[in-house]
């Protein structure tokens, strides 16, 4: 039986990733911080208490034919609480995990923002230069670099674009907004952006555990692109009665980007939206070429997302995640 060791197994990816290698046949031996608060976390997992700061759960790495790495964080208020969560933690995690299991395939969870925004419209390729315009981007950069530098054996890194899915905190916000009756048109809603599935994530970072193929690579797991309109004007029509739109204009999104700033500032508390956040919403396009990557991993033929996105607003509302405004879905 092959083993797995997980960070971020308590997540909404690293969840949906643990409990397929599960299901494949793995052993998972998952780093928890709070046993006591395991999230997400599949049964079957091992729990492994500790976090990346501390030496407690070298033992577990041992043995391991995978490490695969999806914890980070997606808020902070500034570049350097950015790079400690993402860059600094994946550091250590790489000289603990050389030490104790050097023969393992190290996965990393990366993201788009890594790579950067389009250029010119056209979607970026895994050979191009990294070019992040956020904290967010250039501390995912640094943990990829981490890796590619330091890990002596063999890795992959896997950049997803916006991940929808069961236990998803990002994309919960625009579905409780627009429950409320409201879907809010961002800039004009013309800027493209990819989906994907957590559970066709969790397909991929198995392959990038796995195949030869994908050794030394970085590669974009994505779906075909669409507008932000399309997205949102979708998600009001399955609201009954439909959501009213709203047009926020770019210069509404910048001054809230500042007020939510100023309100870190304040609290000593970092927010899901912040002026970081909005230099990345209001770039041009989200567009990467993630099919070599996808076909080389033998993805296959992702799930339609408007199927994938009306399943897990569903959950959402069996969950009671979100207010039941979507009818039955």
């Amino acid at each position: 039986m092959k083993t797995a060791f997980f960070t971020g197994a308590t997540g909404f990816v690293g969840s949906h990733a643990a409990r397929l290698f599960l299901a494949e046949g793995w052993r998972v031996r998952a780093l928890v911080r709070r046993p006591d608060r395991p999230g997400l976390l599949p049964p079957g997992a091992e729990v492994v208490p500790g976090d990346l700061g501390s030496a407690a759960y070298r033992k577990a790495l041992e043995g391991s034919d995978a490490v695969v790495h999806v914890a980070g964080t997606t808020k902070a208020r500034s570049l350097e609480e950015y790079a400690a969560a993402n860059a600094a933690a994946t550091e250590a995690l790489v000289r603990a995990a050389a030490e104790a299991a050097p023969a393992a395939r190290f996965v990393l969870v990366s993201s788009q923002s890594a790579a950067g925004p389009s250029r010119g419209g056209a979607p970026v390729r895994e050979e191009d230069e990294p070019a992040p315009v956020s904290w967010y981007g250039i501390s995912k950069l640094a943990g990829e670099r981490a890796v590619a530098e330091r890990w002596k054996g063999s890795w992959c890194i896997v950049r997803p674009s916006v991940v929808y899915g069961a236990g998803d905190p990002g994309l919960r916000q625009l579905f409780s907004t627009v429950a409320s009756g409201w879907a809010p048109i961002l800039a004009g809603g013309r800027r493209r952006i990819q989906l994907i599935g957590a559970g066709e994530v969790a397909r991929v970072l198995l392959a990038a555990a796995t195949l030869p193929a994908l050794a030394g690579r970085r590669g974009f797991a994505a779906g075909p692109p669409l507008t932000m309109r399309e997205l949102v004007e979708f998600v009001a029509s399955l609201r009954r009665p439909p959501a009213r739109r709203v047009p926020v204009p770019a210069f509404a999104i910048r001054g809230a980007g500042w007020i939510e700033t100023l309100r870190e500032t304040v609290t000593g508390r970092s927010r899901p939206f912040n002026r970081d956040k909005a230099r990345e919403i209001l770039q041009a396009d989200w567009v990467c070429d993630a099919g070599p990557f996808l076909r080389d991993a033998a993805a296959g033929e992702l799930a339609s997302w408007q199927e994938g996105i009306a399943a897990t607003i569903g959950w959402y509302q069996r969950e009671g995640w979100i207010r039941p405004a979507f009818g039955e879905l």
